[in-house]
């Protein structure tokens, strides 16, 4: 591991050649591609009625619908990093006075946001109020670091949001889960199947084409293979229950065969050809399946850019964990694709949970950081425009020596600067931190009675996700009900 000096030379150096570079070589733009994704959408099934639910026949009407829709082309520009001069709490306090909200009131815990940001709050509460009557399925992704891995907080938040704005699934899983970090739902898979994800290096996926998930599943072997979904007894309820499966490939390079079960029963058989763009095939159900199996057969290939189990309508929210990394690494993914399926899938909010993975760095402060965390938010905005973001600080972390637990005392200054990249990007920040108890708290929620986190002083059990998850909700809908006045 780098010691802070170290870092902090490589980052000054970072700095001095991209100065050189851009005196050099001035960019204005670069453009990605001479034209944008075609999306082509085969539908299997008819939509159902909600009312015909609960019938217990599966859905294999063999009417297909074929379309494709051109996506417009994106253009893509460097970023410069950011040159925002404040370096301390007073001098951010002077740039954001008088446009934040107050992180408490009356012992509620709610969100810190610089005043832009209330109409895009607003505009969420109406789009997952009235979710379940459009018919639509309105999406929030929960993104971040190995705290939120295994479905840890997500499992709470989704089934809140679930309970009081319908809808029900898993959400967004990838094809491959050879680490069994969704235990909504198990899979489980046949042939050879790899995973890539855009945060290990080498990349070897061409172009960074990692998706919305920042990583794709690939299977090496020539011939059959499949993935098996089946239920899971560690389903929080009605997590396990989905009536509409969409997969997502690209990269079609050879014809590809996909036959789709539910259950036993062969419901539909699909031969699609060679297609560079985005496919999605959907499938809908009558009853949620118990297994839900596609077996394919192709001489390459494609990209497994990953499949959605969500209800007909409602909220579904999406779990995106990202074990190790300290930002979402959104510069080292391809943002077209990256934008195109985001616009596709109708997001509502982004939840992001970083920073674990930055405390064993210790600085004097973390300009450093904070640049490199704005610079992941603008490349949020840019590739979701007008979705909501709320990023949630580190937490409390403690560690061992001989034999003692203690706690860091640096981990103010990162959730600092996590706040100040957040507010300047005009975005909304939990303080976990601070609503953990401040430093130390980790060691009293892993010690305590009942038990909050694990004996590794970094990451909540069950008990403790659901408690962060209940904060969480609550921040952000504590405005809900004052919002549906106006």
């Amino acid at each position: 591991m780098l010691k802070p000096p170290k870092i902090l030379l490589y980052y000054l150096i970072i700095l001095v050649l991209f100065g050189a570079l851009s005196y050099f070589i001035p960019v204005e733009g670069l453009k990605l591609g001479s034209s944008g994704y075609n999306l082509r959408w085969i539908s299997l099934d008819k939509i159902l009625q909600k009312k015909e639910l609960q019938q217990a026949v599966p859905a294999n009407d063999s009417t297909k619908l074929v379309f494709d829709e051109i996506v417009d082309t994106t253009k893509t520009v460097a970023y410069s990093i950011d040159s925002m001069a404040a370096n301390t709490v007073t001098d951010l306090d002077s740039v954001f006075s008088d446009t934040f909200e107050a992180i408490s009131s009356a012992g509620i815990l709610r969100l810190t946001y610089p005043a832009s940001f209330k109409k895009m709050l607003e505009a969420f509460y109406r789009r997952i109020e009235t979710a379940d009557d459009s018919g639509k399925v309105i999406r929030i992704l929960h993104m971040g670091d190995s705290q939120i891995e295994g479905d840890r907080i997500s499992r709470y938040l989704r089934q809140s949001f679930q309970t009081n704005f319908k809808g029900s699934g898993p959400g967004l899983v990838p094809l491959y889960d050879p680490l069994k970090q969704f235990p909504s739902v198990w899979i489980r898979n046949k042939g050879a199947w790899r995973e890539h994800v855009v945060y290990n290096y080498p990349r070897l996926i061409k172009g960074n084409q990692y998706g919305i998930m920042g990583k794709v599943s690939l299977i090496d072997s020539v011939g059959e293979s499949s993935v098996n979904i089946t239920r899971s007894s560690m389903a929080q309820p009605g997590a396990s229950n989905y009536y509409k499966s969409r997969l997502f490939l690209k990269n079609i390079a050879r014809p590809l065969t996909i036959n789709a079960y539910w259950d036993s029963q062969l419901i539909s058989s699909d031969s699609l050809q060679m297609d560079e763009n985005i496919t999605e095939i959907n499938w809908t159900f009558q009853k949620a399946p118990q297994k839900f199996s596609l077996y394919f057969e192709s001489d390459i290939s494609p990209l497994f850019l990953g499949m959605s189990l969500d209800s007909l309508s409602g909220v579904a929210l999406d779990n995106i964990a990202m074990r190790g990394q300290s930002s979402p690494r959104l510069d080292k993914t391809d943002t077209v694709l990256y934008k195109q399926m985001a616009a596709y899938m109708n997001i509502g909010m982004v939840i992001l949970q970083y920073g674990t993975n930055m405390v064993p760095t210790v600085a004097d402060n973390y300009t450093f950081y904070r640049q490199d965390f704005y610079r992941q938010l603008q490349i949020l905005k840019r590739t979701m425009p007008g979705v909501a973001v709320v990023v949630v600080g580190v937490g409390d972390v403690g560690k061992l020596t001989d034999g003692k637990a203690e706690a860091y005392t640096h981990i103010f200054k990162i959730k600092e600067a996590q706040k100040a990249a957040s507010l300047k990007a005009g975005f909304a920040f939990f303080d976990l931190f601070e609503a953990m108890g401040g430093q130390g708290s980790m060691i009293k929620w892993a010690n305590g009675d009942p038990k909050l986190a694990m004996s590794d002083y970094t990451h909540f059990n069950k008990p403790g996700g659901k408690k962060v998850a209940d904060w969480l909700y609550k921040a952000i809908m504590s405005e809900y009900e004052e919002s549906k006045k106006h």
